[in-house]
């Protein structure tokens, strides 16, 4: 039996107030999605992206239950400072459940120094739509994340409500380095090594990485990659065929 104390931990009232603030937000952001251009203060700095993939996976995990999936994003990102985006794209966890929706708004503040380094702070709230159980998965999200001349990069994130399978929520952290080398001819060299910590609600974490190439043409990228995970058996017999191991095409187009 888990016990929970009168009062609420600090880190999950924080997460509620983040949320009630992202969801209060949303209608404000809608609106002005709606607006006439010539009444946007600074269209510039709205950013839109449609993309497809052979297969949805977020660290590591398969969240199409391994068949092609779409996604929308749009990001208000005026330079160093406040920015948020939010995204919409379907999710399907096992093979026969109905195909249901994931809405991410995130929002956050950023700094830059140099031309060289940069370092985010970000909440970020995920809400899911038509799955079974959706109430119960939806959680909340810190993230600090940092890079080195758009080269090299590293991410911590924290969430104190996060579940997976019917395990109870709970705290779990990820960890997580990345790199993308330009390469002649438009290709560059993507990888990613990361560890989800998942032991306060399913007693143990896992590890995942990809590995590939990006080819970019004016506004579209395209991507091959492989990606893999590795974690304890008793992890992985829970889990099951949501930890991938398999070669992941994706495209994008950004306007």
């Amino acid at each position: 039996m888990k016990l929970r104390c009168c009062s609420p931990h600090p880190l999950q009232a924080a997460a509620t107030y983040a949320r009630r603030l992202l969801r209060c937000a949303a209608p404000l952001a809608l609106a002005a999605l709606c607006c006439p251009a010539p009444a946007m203060a600074a269209f510039d700095d709205w950013q839109f992206q449609l993309q497809a993939t052979t297969d949805r996976i977020n660290r590591g995990l398969d969240q199409s239950d391994g068949k092609p999936s779409v996604g929308a994003e749009v990001s208000w990102y005026p330079g160093p400072g406040l920015f948020a985006n939010a995204s919409v794209s379907p999710v399907r966890f096992f093979d026969g459940a109905p195909l249901g929706a994931e809405f991410i708004a995130n929002a956050g503040y950023s700094w830059r120094w140099a031309a060289d380094w940069s370092l985010q702070a970000m909440l970020s709230h995920y809400q899911f739509a038509r799955e079974p159980m959706a109430s119960h998965f939806e959680y909340d999200e810190f993230a600090l994340a940092g890079s080195w001349r758009d080269c090299l990069f590293a991410s911590v994130t924290a969430s104190p409500d996060t579940t997976y399978d019917l395990a109870p929520r709970s705290r779990a952290f990820s960890y997580n380095l990345g790199t993308h080398l330009p390469l002649p001819a438009g290709f560059s060299a993507i990888a990613g090594i990361g560890y989800y910590d998942l032991s306060a609600s399913l007693g143990a974490g896992f590890t995942y990485g990809d590995v590939g190439l990006a080819y970019q043409y004016q506004a579209v990228q395209f991507e091959l990659s492989y990606v893999g995970t590795h974690g304890p058996e008793r992890l992985e017999s829970m889990l099951g065929s949501m930890l991938v191991h398999r070669w992941v095409a994706q495209v994008s187009w950004r306007f």
